[in-house]
């Protein structure tokens, strides 16, 4: 039995089953790199005063950025979960260039609601680069997918829009490393992917994408409600008060949840999180199902408020 979105919610023979996502993953060896060296700074010149006038210093160079926080926010995440939680962790470091992995963060999951990005991604990069036919009525099924995180909308646009191709073409484009489609074609939340190709799609939604395109995407998860359309509460992880609410850093995000392969719960948070949405944080993570939702949903918020304390 698999729960999608709700934990009550049974898989029906519908054409699309809506899920949450985790994966059997493979087991693969972290890494820590770093996508960008030292960031230069150029020295001020000081020129002599000219006469007649009062010599001015000269102004102070901008301070470099904190560098090695990515690194530090992983290492966060991790001491943060439990024994028993297998945590896939990636954070990028959007203004020093920085890229940091936890010890499962090149390990494919089940992707759950997840998948729901990638398919919003290529139907936005297909209508611009190969002029898909992408309607207002489409358009609204994407924010709902998004945002409220509707299963039926998700449906829709899978069938509509060929989200089982979806999944190569973004991979292809934005070159993914271990991100696959479902076995079943029809299981959209059995799409599969790891921590690090998840930073990297949000990457290309916040630097690469055109502004119009970047924002309809950023916005529709930005009105996230803290009840999703099926009755599960998804105010957790990066959503969660103590890292979205007021005095908060601040977050945007898009959370994912499924039961049951293997008798655990599956549940995601990723996002960008602090002023301009300078780190993009992964948080994947599959636990035991017996302890029950809510105590899920409160771990991966201590997992990711330990990971916003270190960004400071």
């Amino acid at each position: 039995m698999i729960v999608i979105g709700c934990a009550l919610a049974l898989l029906f023979a519908v054409p699309i089953v809506a899920a949450s996502g985790l994966g059997h993953a493979r087991a693969t060896a972290g890494a820590q790199q770093r996508l960008a060296g030292p960031i230069a700074v150029a020295p001020v010149a000081q020129s002599a005063a000219e006469p007649g006038r009062g010599s001015q210093s000269a102004p102070a160079p901008p301070a470099s950025p904190r560098r090695e926080v990515a690194r530090a926010v992983v290492a966060a995440a991790e001491g943060a979960a439990a024994g028993t939680t297998e945590l896939a962790v990636a954070v990028l470091d959007r203004e020093t260039g920085e890229l940091a992995l936890g010890a499962r963060g090149a390990e494919p999951y089940y992707t759950a609601s997840l998948s729901k990005v990638v398919v919003a991604v290529d139907i936005l990069d297909r209508r611009r680069l190969e002029g898909l036919a992408v309607a207002d009525p489409d358009i609204a099924l994407l924010r709902r997918s998004l945002g409220p995180s509707d299963d039926g909308a998700m449906n829709t646009l899978w069938s509509r829009f060929d989200g089982v191709g979806a999944v190569g073409r973004v991979s292809s484009r934005l070159g993914l490393s271990g991100t696959a489609a479902p076995r079943d074609p029809s299981q959209w939340g059995e799409v599969s992917v790891p921590a690090a190709d998840t930073v990297k799609i949000w990457q290309h939604i916040l630097d690469e994408m055109p502004p119009a395109d970047r924002d309809l995407l950023v916005s529709a998860m930005d009105a996230a409600p803290p009840q999703a359309a099926d009755g599960f509460n998804q105010a957790y992880g990066l959503l969660a008060p103590a890292v979205d609410g007021p005095g908060a850093p601040g977050a945007v995000a898009k959370q994912g949840w499924m039961c049951c392969f293997s008798g655990k719960y599956y549940m995601h948070s990723t996002g960008a999180v602090g002023p301009d949405r300078r780190f993009v944080v992964a948080l994947l993570t599959r636990v035991p199902r017996a302890p029950g939702w809510e105590v899920s949903r409160q771990e991966l918020t201590r997992i990711a408020t330990a990971a916003t304390q270190a960004m400071a």
